[in-house]
């Protein structure tokens, strides 16, 4: 499973240039400097001749993904405590004892799922720059459209 930043980059810019522009960010964090000019440089390639309806739609998806990791991140605390809640509940009543069984660990499996989809989306701190250069290639494309319409 992805973070929801990776699936979006990889969908809008390709599979291989989210890896290249992922080995580029772990390279540049490991010198403790991080450089965004050449992943810039090239998500700006791509997508300078695309035309103002796609930047728009594209900046869209990309605000969605945004608001999608960080509501990830906030409901996650509320989906503890209702786990715990439920495998209290579960506990105090007398169901069989089989029952409960199947039932705490059909929980279980669903909380870590969810976990591991809270983990994934908090610490791609990677992903996060990628996400953070797009973005601003994106506002700097449409600023150009605007730019370039009202000279007309």
């Amino acid at each position: 499973m992805a973070s929801i930043f990776k699936k979006l980059i990889s969908k809008e810019l390709g599979e291989n240039n989210y890896n290249k522009y992922f080995f580029v960010c772990q390279k540049s964090l490991q010198n403790r400097v991080f450089d965004s000019k050449e992943i810039y440089n090239d998500i700006y390639e791509h997508l300078k001749n695309k035309d103002r309806i796609a930047i728009k739609k594209m900046q869209e998806r990309l605000n969605d993904a945004m608001f999608l990791a960080v509501r990830t991140c906030k409901t996650y605390f509320f989906s503890f405590l209702f786990y715990i809640g439920a495998i209290f509940y579960l506990l105090t009543k007398s169901v069989n004892p089989l029952i409960n069984f199947l039932s705490i660990v059909l929980m279980s499996v669903c909380f870590m799922v969810k976990t591991y989809q809270f983990i994934v989306n908090k610490y791609c701190f990677i992903d996060a720059q990628i996400v953070l250069v797009y973005k601003t290639v994106l506002d700097r494309i449409l600023l150009i459209h605007e730019q370039g319409h009202s000279s007309d």
